[in-house]
């Protein structure tokens, strides 16, 4: 079982320092790079979800007082990844509006130009 935890620790661990890159990348506008660190986190998150699977059917036997405790500090770590991930959210969501901004503007002004064609005269 304390390896189980080890691991899910480690796992963790990853999962939080690679979610805090993220948050440095789409503040500094590197998609690219953004959306790697997400794959890899998505990975690093499976297999979070499968170590603790297997650590909860080890845990029903054990001393619960020691089991709470390791799950709170567990549930310590996903909030904050959950905080960090509101906040990256936030941000995508204000690239993609003012993106979306930005082409209703070029396409309203792409039309409000064409009477102005100045080779069509008769």
């Amino acid at each position: 079982m304390k390896n189980l935890q080890t691991e899910l620790i480690h796992f963790l661990d990853k999962a939080y320092t690679l979610t805090q890159e993220a948050l440095k990348a789409v503040q500094e506008k590197e998609y690219e790079k953004l959306n790697i660190l997400l794959d890899n986190r998505e990975r690093a998150i499976n297999i979070i979800q499968s170590l603790s699977e297997n650590l909860s059917l080890h845990q029903k036997g054990a001393d619960q007082s020691q089991v709470n405790e390791f799950n709170n500090q567990v549930n310590q770590v996903i909030n904050k990844i959950y905080s960090m991930d509101d906040i990256i959210t936030s941000c995508l969501n204000y690239e993609k509006n003012k993106t979306q901004f930005e082409i209703a503007k070029t396409f309203k002004n792409k039309e409000t130009l064409k009477g102005y064609n100045l080779n069509n005269t008769k």
